[in-house]
């Protein structure tokens, strides 16, 4: 598909470290900007003006980019190197706790990237702290959590799912605008492919994050689940685009050491090859992410033109809409008996009072009323909305 000048060049600007041919077509690029203030603002929003601010003094062209943009630019780094600093504080803080009492923990996306993959954190913005434990260890980071002052966020989820769903993080933990979220598996066990956490421990690595000694994914592990985790997202309807970013870079780094064959064996060991290479083609083919071409001519059929076609929408900003009915149609397979199906399902239709005070923040009982009218339209809303998606 043919791109926009804006497009390539935002494509152009993910890789940490570009290539001289790189940044003389990034400069090229620059010439053909038309509409500064919708790039930049593209740009930010797909966290990527961190890494174009950064390449600015490599470019002979930067020069020609209007000053009220590199200010954007320029304060899109420091918010985010001023938030990380601030998640990273947080983070030590609570690696010490966990290492105190000989927790294990293999830190996750953000909080390992940022610092490891992007030798800045700056860079790569991120939210949230991600920490994978054991599963014997789950409840006890919780009370560590919570004894640090940590507080769990309540999803406001109905009695039947909590009993019924199975468990692969924990809702939540947050403290003055601080959120952990403590996994104690990668995903739930009737997904088609299988990241067994198990092996998963096996292959963790030894990493110092921050000055904090714990674990990481290895090589084969990271790039995998990067990619699952995308695709979580991209089929959803709300896309992260760093992880785009993350993959890119990722191939880069190892560009000259990946065993390209064993990480083939280790995807069909996890059946997920489709999907993991998928994303493998889009990075190649939008990014420049060093593929071999024997690689990218064997799964380039992956790559479907509706594919491309919403990953092109995401990079111009559409956010897309999580679907409420998308979410309870996902409960409501996951459970077996079906007693809790038609449990389920009452309670979805037919909710407590003390729930839709909670969930809607409802000041007046009275009102409720109304608010069930009004769950019920966004609740048949949500549904043709699935079935046009389909």
């Amino acid at each position: 598909m043919e791109l926009r000048p804006e497009e390539r060049l935002i494509l152009s600007c993910i890789k940490i470290h570009s290539t001289p041919e790189e940044l003389e077509q990034m400069d090229g690029l620059i010439l053909q900007v038309g509409d500064w203030e919708k790039f930049v603002t593209t740009v930010i929003d797909r966290g990527i003006g961190p890494l174009f601010y950064k390449k600015l003094p490599l470019l002979t062209n930067s020069s020609l980019i209007p000053v009220a943009i590199t200010t954007k630019l320029q304060q899109a780094y420091y918010k985010t190197f001023s938030r990380s600093t601030y998640l990273y504080d947080s983070f030590r803080k609570v690696a010490e706790e966990f290492n105190a009492v000989n927790i294990p923990v293999i830190a996750l996306k953000g909080i390992y990237l940022s610092e490891w993959l992007y030798s800045d954190i700056g860079l790569r913005q991120f939210s949230d702290i991600d920490l994978l434990v054991k599963e014997e260890d789950g409840e006890r980071s919780l009370a560590i959590l919570s004894g640090m002052g940590y507080i769990m966020f309540d999803t406001h989820e109905t009695e039947i799912v909590k009993s019924q769903n199975e468990i692969v993080h924990y809702s939540p933990m947050i403290l003055n605008g601080v959120s952990i979220e403590i996994h104690i598996k990668l995903h739930i066990e009737k997904e088609h492919y299988h990241l067994p956490i198990d092996e998963l421990w096996k292959n963790a690595i030894h990493v110092t994050i921050s000055k904090m000694p714990l674990f990481a994914l290895n090589f084969n592990d990271l790039l995998i689940h990067l990619c699952i985790h995308l695709d979580k997202h991209f089929r959803s309807g709300h896309v992260q685009f760093t992880c785009f970013n993350d993959i890119t870079n990722l191939l880069d780094k190892y560009k000259t050491t990946i065993d390209w064959n064993d990480f083939i064996d280790t995807c069909r060991k996890y059946s997920c090859e489709n999907i993991v290479f998928l994303y493998i083609v889009i990075v190649y083919k939008y990014m420049n992410a060093p593929v071999p071409e024997s690689i990218q001519k064997k799964y380039a059929s992956l790559l479907t033109k509706k594919d491309e076609q919403l990953f092109l929408k995401y990079l111009n900003g559409h956010k897309g809409s999580v679907s409420t009915a998308s979410t309870h149609l996902v409960h409501f397979n996951n459970m077996e008996m079906y007693s809790a199906k038609f449990k389920y399902f009452r309670d979805v239709i037919f909710p407590s009072r003390a729930f839709m005070m909670i969930k809607y923040k409802i000041k007046r009982p009275g009102l409720v009323f109304f608010y069930y009218l009004y769950r019920w339209g966004m609740g048949v809303k949500g549904l043709f909305s699935l079935v046009g998606r389909k």
